[in-house]
């Protein structure tokens, strides 16, 4: 059985391109509902926190283990959350390569830059920023191994 495909192989190519990009979209877009969930998640928490803490009476100190038990599973979620978004990340990156590889054989020149350039630019936050990062769980300072490792067409 012959494959359809020109002498430099272009056509397989473009359709491999083409089925990576559909991959990295689904997951660009997973990632913007991951932060919106998070975002909302804070949002909750910190409406919840204000309430509990301003209820009139006399609750005494339950008022406060609520209070930090709430914060406390937010931080966590968020932690959860984040170190989820950068496990996508990381995959993420890999698609670039796969995707700039065969682009730069079709077309001479890289198509997706983001998430590599990104994971650079955290790199060289100044310390104060990489601190608060690290405590709130959306930086690592060596995310390939501190997050479990992937395995690629599990099921």
């Amino acid at each position: 059985m012959e494959e359809a495909q020109s002498v430099n192989g272009e056509p397989w190519q473009r359709e491999v391109i083409d089925l990576m990009m559909k991959e990295y979209e689904s997951l660009r877009a997973e990632v913007t509902q991951r932060i919106n969930a998070r975002q909302q998640a804070a949002g909750y928490a910190g409406a919840a926190t204000a309430i509990i803490a301003a209820i009139g009476g006399d609750i005494g100190v339950w008022r406060w283990v609520i209070v930090f038990a709430v914060v406390l599973l937010v931080v966590l979620f968020l932690q959860d959350s984040n170190k989820a978004i950068q496990r996508i990340g990381l995959h993420l990156q890999k698609l670039e390569r796969d995707v700039n590889d065969l682009a730069m054989e079709i077309y001479g020149r890289e198509v997706l830059t983001w998430e590599t350039r990104r994971q650079g630019q955290r790199r060289r936050e100044r310390v104060c920023w990489k601190f608060l990062g690290i405590v709130g769980g959306w930086h690592l300072r060596k995310p390939g191994k501190e997050l479990p490792p992937t395995v690629p067409n599990a099921l």
